[in-house]
């Protein structure tokens, strides 16, 4: 469960979904001394210090990036002592790319609201670094092919995924706006920090190790909400 705001509307759930899921298949993939990869966030920060390096302290400021960490936690409990297995933590930012629905992800979601054509106020308070699946899973890859040839303990750890371009939601909504070819000017400023839980102002991260592998981000937001939106606004 992604969204801040429910995880703090249905604790439980959210905690059984986040922890408890992860927990599990961690235990059960160290058993069989499988390699596990685990896909955390950057709300594992506060937002207050950026840029944040792999081995940066933790803390979170809401209940998602706690129940996040606490699955971070699970999985190095699953793995500690666990002779040639290995884990990765992959952390990642805001997360786009093709969907079903407009309503998967954050960004897709600014797509849905700028469709139906009345202004809207977006936020324009907390940096984002959108990342598109797509890099994410050769990111997610090139970890992948680490745990396998190398030796574990020296592969797996903490990984970030750093996104190359920082944008605010509104910023996010305006190129959508130019992207769908509507006028950018329908999307109001809000300078404000989002009601509900709280969300961390700016948790850049920094990305040494997938930088060491010869990683960087290829795709262009404008390129990558492009892609996703055309069967949603392209005729069949």
């Amino acid at each position: 469960e992604r969204r801040p705001d429910q995880v703090d509307h249905h604790p439980d759930a959210a905690l059984r979904l986040n922890v408890g899921a992860t927990e599990l298949l961690a235990k059960l993939a160290a058993a069989q001394s499988a390699r596990f990869i685990y896909i955390s966030t950057d709300y594992v920060f506060d937002g207050r210090t950026p840029p944040y390096p792999e081995d940066a302290q933790p803390n979170p400021l809401n209940a998602y990036g706690r129940m996040k960490l606490a699955g971070e936690d699970a999985v190095w409990t699953a793995y500690s002592g666990q002779s040639g297995s290995a884990y990765a933590i992959i952390r990642i930012p805001i997360l786009y790319g093709r969907v079903e629905s407009l309503t998967e992800s954050p960004v897709t979601e600014l797509a849905a609201t700028l469709l139906q054509g009345a202004p809207f106020k977006a936020e324009d308070w907390a940096t984002r670094y959108p990342a598109h699946a797509d890099d994410v899973a050769r990111a997610v890859t090139l970890v992948a092919a680490q745990l396998t040839t190398n030796d574990g303990a020296s592969a797996g750890g903490i990984y970030h995924f750093a996104g190359h371009e920082a944008l605010t939601k509104c910023g996010m909504a305006r190129t959508i706006a130019l992207v769908l070819g509507r006028d950018p000017a329908v999307v109001l400023s809000d300078p404000n920090p989002p009601p509900g839980a709280p969300r961390p102002k700016d948790c850049h991260l920094q990305a040494p190790r997938l930088a060491a592998l010869g990683f960087t981000p290829r795709i262009a937001f404008a390129d990558g909400v492009r892609e996703a939106l055309a069967p949603f606004v392209l005729p069949a």
